[in-house]
């Protein structure tokens, strides 16, 4: 997926799951984008001779459901389409080679301190730069300022929009920010790394021009330096690009001799020059070529390369229009019958958790002590079963000799990823007005939690009668994969 593709369907993910009451988007808009986007996504992928894929029927619901909310809300545009600027990254380097043959202005043309001179610092600079780099591992990821940084850039665009849009908007943009931080990265660094190379080459161009006019002088002075010390740091530095050059490097003595003094000595500055020059070619020139190529090479991999995590609650919804079957929600509850407000509530919980079109499939209720029928003619594997729900009654209390015996019989029958749901509308009718009631049936609750996640099985307390649909998919969040 493409980062245009990827940007808006984060979009919508967050706009549709902050948009319960659809207030935003209704139901109607989402039926219309789901259907329309199956089609054009079967329409397209045969065009390419290619299975249609969950990727292009997002892109396109996204982009679908998108174009209707901007007619109606036009500030939206601004934040679908905040995107990067390409001139961007040929203006700052362009800048940077401006910069750099400005920046070597020598200001005395008679004598230049070979120990200040401006390309050593830029040798000096960009081998710290490179250090910090080795580093990074133990510094810790530079995303985190990255992530920052592109979080900023879309609050910008959220001012304008209306208050049904602001929270989702604010949603989106953490959501993006993370999602985009590793391109944002890449990017900066081909672009910061193609701007250091272009300031170095510039700051040499600008020395050679100007060497065409002026004769410089070269030498040094210090404090605390000695000759001999001069020309061993000038060796360290200086010295491969003799050799690569051919050049013989000056003798200590030859080094004592240029020592500047009362504004008198020096020597002819072409020969370091050179060196200078070869020197920040190879070290700092070459270098962010490379690193600025292989950061471009990333950019590029990572703009055609954005993945989502289907398996995430809102996706398994969402893609169940795109199914090639509907997705069924198997129901096994344990000595417990429904009534008609509990099929009721666990419909709307199967709607919401595997979509509009999911069916239910009711198991027969297990009788209390026969706990191993509730593997009889059960399938170990269905397709179309993408969760179980075992369900308790909350008006009983947790025995591991049964409903543990219960639990293990089916997880030990099926495939599918299994949950458990503690139906709590009886014993709160039970319950009644008493005093403490609430508490007592947030005890009850604990103690189901607490023996079905001995068993390592997510579990939810719902009133079925009147689920709390957010609540109960934020505790089945890890049967059904991912965040809600």
């Amino acid at each position: 997926m493409n980062e245009q593709a990827a940007r808006d369907v984060a979009l919508v993910r967050a706009l549709e799951s902050g948009d319960a009451e659809h207030a935003v988007l209704s139901a109607d808009d989402r039926r219309y984008a789901s259907r329309a986007a199956g089609e054009l996504a079967h329409w397209q992928a045969a065009d390419q001779r290619r299975p249609p894929t969950a990727e292009l029927f997002l892109t396109r619901r996204a982009g679908l459901l998108l174009d209707r909310l901007g007619e109606r809300e036009p500030a939206l545009r601004a934040l679908r389409h905040t995107r990067w600027h390409a001139w961007v990254g040929l203006a700052l380097p362009a800048a940077a080679l401006v910069m750099g043959v400005l920046t070597e202005q020598i200001a005395d043309r008679q004598h230049v301190n070979v120990l200040a001179f401006p390309l050593l610092g830029i040798l000096v600079w960009n081998l710290v730069v490179y250090g910090l780099m080795l580093l990074r591992p133990l510094l810790g990821s530079t995303l985190g300022p990255v992530r920052r940084w592109v979080g900023a850039l879309g609050r910008t665009k959220t001012a304008a929009l209306p208050g049904t849009l602001s929270r989702p908007a604010a949603r989106f943009v953490g959501d993006w920010a993370a999602l985009a931080a590793p391109l944002a990265n890449a990017r900066a660094g081909r672009v910061l790394h193609l701007a250091a190379a272009l300031f170095a080459l510039g700051a040499v161009l600008g020395l050679y021009l100007r060497a065409f006019a002026f004769e410089y002088r070269i030498g040094w002075e210090s404090t605390f330096l000695t000759a001999s010390t001069v020309h061993g740091i000038l060796q360290f530095v200086l010295g491969p690009a003799a050799a690569l050059l051919g050049m013989p490097f000056p003798s200590p003595e030859a080094v004592s001799a240029m020592r500047i003094t009362e504004g008198a000595g020096g020597a002819d500055a072409g020969p370091w020059i050179h060196l200078y020059a070869v020197t920040v070619g190879l070290a700092v020139v070459a270098p962010r070529l490379l690193l600025s190529a292989f950061a471009g090479w990333r950019e590029r991999r990572l703009a055609t390369a954005f993945r989502f995590d289907l398996g995430e609650p809102y996706f398994r919804r969402v893609l169940a229009a795109f199914a090639p079957s509907r997705a069924r929600l198997r129901v096994a509850p344990y000595s417990y019958t429904f009534d008609e407000a509990a099929v009721s509530g666990l419909h709307a919980l199967a709607r919401h958790l595997l979509g509009d079109a999911t069916e239910l499939a009711l198991r027969p209720s297990t009788e209390y002590g026969n706990e191993e029928a509730a593997a009889h003619g059960l399938p170990r594997n269905e397709s179309d079963v993408p969760l179980t729900l075992a369900v308790f009654n909350a008006a009983a209390t947790p025995e591991s000799e049964n409903h543990g015996r219960f639990l293990d019989t089916l997880r030990a029958a099926i495939d599918s990823p299994l949950a458990v749901v503690i139906d709590t509308a009886a014993y709160r009718r039970r319950l009644g007005a008493q005093a403490g009631a609430e508490a007592r049936l947030g005890e009850r609750c604990s103690a189901w939690r607490t023996f079905v996640e001995s068993h390592g099985l997510p579990a939810a307390c719902v009133d079925l009668a009147t689920p709390d649909i957010a609540a109960a998919e934020r505790d089945l969040a890890a049967a059904l994969g991912g965040r809600p």
